[in-house]
């Protein structure tokens, strides 16, 4: 008996952070099977092709069978879609930072046969609102996208934020949102409303934000937890250690434990080592002020792509310039997670965040470190293409090795993001439990 070939994905239309179940059946025994997959996201197109064998009764689990070739190695669930390569540089956008549906087209083709099916992937859970937010505090502009759960509430609140580019992460935001989180966005710079660069970046924003959010969003239990990426995840230790009565939990991505300069966010002409963060008008100290072992060329001297993390590490041989910038995360007494990756080409995320729970440890405060093993500082949420490691930055236009391999960056994307969400329901119960 002959079957007409297909491609069953189960289920067909989800959020993206859904792992799916694909199987292909209806070839010859033992056919090679080209199976591709295309998508569009936002603006580029994206694509990857694995070839498999199919078994002796034509068929094909991509969770269970090995490509023999093509564009990943393992058997994977969702690998040819975490396998996509971008084939227009020009117009790459990674993260997207859009939350338009996602719709990957697949494609079977062996022994002369062929099925097509579609893969849609969703970032907008049903009954989930967004409006942007656009509010005068104290003659700042706070800025940025809130996105709230479906239902009456009232819902637990999460504040989160980019790292060097600057802007928002609506996706991520909206995923929150799916997960029962109001999320608010939080654009610091780069974006409608707020500096176009990072300089002089006072710490009264956040506090602002924060005070904002608990008493217009009017969060579940109190609860708000802060959370970024890069410099965002520097962002979240230094906020929660200046204000820690404001915030019950932080999950910090790819973080820094000591104060930077600007680097490649600062405005033209002020160099990497301009001031960033400021308190009550005073700047604060940051690791490369008066840094002896210092070396951008490190990261430099040779051709791009560039890996900076090996800038980082020199300047962080100087323990006097370290321990003046280091951020007091022993002041904040609440839950943290780190999130690293032990490849990270930016900066050495996974010694750095060692450093924070070596600190917090010394206090015997709550800490949790994921380590993405063999990932590069992009770490998100699953089921994006993983392959993107060298890119220009957004700002200044370098162009940078963020590390990795692909299937490391896919394995970190997914492990991560389930621990994150196993680690703020647990601290949502705790704090519950205590009030």
């Amino acid at each position: 008996m002959t079957h007409q070939p297909r491609i069953t994905v189960t289920p067909e239309r989800a959020l993206i952070d859904v792992e799916r179940d694909i199987r292909i059946e209806g070839f010859p025994a033992y056919a090679f099977i080209t199976v591709t997959a295309r998508m569009d996201m936002c603006g580029a197109p994206w694509c990857s092709e694995a070839v498999f064998v199919a078994g002796h009764d034509g068929r094909l689990d991509l969770r269970r069978d090995c490509p023999v070739s093509g564009a990943y190695a393992e058997p994977a669930a969702m690998g040819i879609v975490w396998s996509m390569v971008c084939q227009d540089m020009d117009r790459v956008v990674f993260p997207p930072d859009r939350t338009d549906t996602l719709t990957v087209h697949l494609r079977a083709e062996g022994g002369g046969q062929s099925a097509e099916a579609i893969l849609v992937q969703d970032f907008m859970a049903d009954g989930v609102t967004h409006r942007s937010v656009r509010e005068d505090i104290g003659g700042m502009t706070l800025s940025g996208e809130l996105y709230t759960p479906a239902g009456p509430g009232p819902h637990p609140a999460v504040i989160y934020m980019n790292g060097s580019s600057g802007g928002v992460n609506a996706p991520r935001a909206a995923l929150f949102a799916a997960r029962g989180y109001q999320c608010l966005a939080l654009a610091i710079f780069n974006y409608d409303g707020r500096p176009k660069y990072l300089n002089d970046m006072p710490l009264e924003y956040f506090e602002a934000a924060l005070k904002w959010v608990r008493k217009s969003l009017q969060p579940r239990d109190g609860f708000v937890a802060v959370s970024g990426i890069s410099r965002g995840g520097e962002t979240s230790l230094l906020v929660a250690a200046h204000y820690p009565e404001l915030v019950s939990a932080v999950v910090a991505y790819v973080p820094s434990p000591v104060m930077h300069g600007v680097v490649s966010a600062g405005a033209p002409g002020t160099g990497r080592d301009a001031q960033v963060w400021t308190r009550q008008g005073e700047p604060l100290p940051h690791l490369w002020q008066d840094n002896a072992t210092a070396d951008w060329e490190a990261a430099y001297a040779s051709p791009p792509p560039y890996r900076q993390t090996l800038a980082f590490l020199s300047a962080t041989r100087d323990a006097a310039a370290v321990e003046r910038a280091r951020i007091p995360v022993e002041n904040y007494p609440g839950p943290v997670m780190l999130i690293s990756a032990s490849d990270d080409g930016f900066w050495p995320s996974t010694a750095y965040s060692e450093m924070v729970v070596r600190q917090r440890q010394a206090h015997a405060l709550p800490s949790f470190h994921y380590v993405c093993a063999g990932a590069g500082h992009h770490v998100h949420y699953p089921h994006l293409p993983a392959t993107l490691i060298n890119k220009p930055h957004a700002m200044s236009g370098l162009l940078l090795d963020a590390g990795g391999t692909p299937s490391a960056n896919a394995a970190g994307n997914e492990g991560s993001y389930r621990a994150m969400l196993d680690f703020l329901a647990r601290a949502r119960r705790e704090q519950g439990s205590m009030e």
